[in-house]
């Protein structure tokens, strides 16, 4: 199941409000699910309760999500409740449960912005041409990196300039940048975005540190659908600690818009 829509399409039951989803286990660090692609399936559930009185409310304009358990790839269930149903916006609370709570987030769901003359935002960085980053691998528990196999559905390449943590030298700078693709050849939607604010490597690798890093709260807001194409992303340290890290990411799309950008509260397992 490595298509995105596929992979984060929750299933409706009977009640509404409620729905019911098998998590792929495509869509893993190691053993756990990650957290962007979590946020996603909560979004696309968030989506579905309001489609038929607000179908233009498709943009998770901002999201705030707490990880409560880390759940196992396979069947869960998710309960909306609808807070506001706005013209402009909708407000909505959307938990995953898989044997408890797991996953609980507030939403705020609108249209996507327009681009238009009077916006401002930051430039797009620049970045080693794509093809001149080498795709990361998803690896394996065999050749000693660990198992990565959301690496295998969502086409991630490194700049080479800030991956010097691959080679033993980091910068200590505490920043990573590359680019981001949908292996599936999908676009990226509203919702995909949360995957790919969270899809680089913790920025902490680049000061050193290595390790799991578990994410416990992220915000993420989505500023507008994405253009087609690859996505631009960077990722930094705002502040890291003996044991947990503040870390900011930005994305913008192949036209060179700012679409996204969020900031987490992530655990430092040295």
């Amino acid at each position: 199941m490595a298509d995105f829509d596929k992979a984060t399409g929750p299933e409706p039951t009977d009640e509404p409000g409620r729905f019911t989803i098998v998590l792929d286990d495509q869509w893993t660090i190691g053993p756990k699910l990650h957290g962007g692609y979590l946020l996603a399936v909560l979004a696309r559930a968030a989506r579905e309760t309001v489609a038929a009185q607000r179908p233009d409310h498709t943009c998770p304009q901002a999201v705030t999500g707490t990880y409560l358990q880390a759940p196992e790839p396979g069947p869960a269930s998710l309960e909306v409740t609808v807070l506001r149903l706005g013209r402009g916006a909708s407000q909505l609370r959307v938990r995953l449960d898989q044997g408890g709570p797991a996953v609980e987030a507030a939403f705020v769901l609108g249209p996507p912005a327009e681009p238009t003359p009077h916006d401002v935002e930051p430039a797009p960085p620049e970045l080693t041409p794509r093809d001149a980053c080498p795709r990361s691998p998803s690896g394996s528990d065999d050749d000693g990196r660990g198992s990565l196999p959301i690496m295998d559905v969502v086409d991630t390449r490194l700049d080479p300039s800030t991956a010097g943590f691959l080679r033993g030298r980091p910068s200590g700078e505490g920043r990573l940048a590359g680019w981001a693709s949908l292996a599936s050849g999908e676009a990226w939607t509203p919702e995909g975005l949360l995957v790919a604010l969270d899809v680089l490597p913790p920025a902490t690798f680049d000061m050193g540190l290595s390790g799991w890093s578990p994410t416990m709260s992220l915000s993420a807001h989505v500023v507008a659908a994405p253009a087609p194409g690859p996505l631009r992303v960077v990722q930094w340290v705002e502040r890291a600690g003996l044991d947990r890290m503040h870390e900011t990411c930005r994305v913008w799309d192949d036209a060179g818009r700012l679409v996204g950008h969020a900031h987490q509260l992530a655990a430092i397992r040295r």
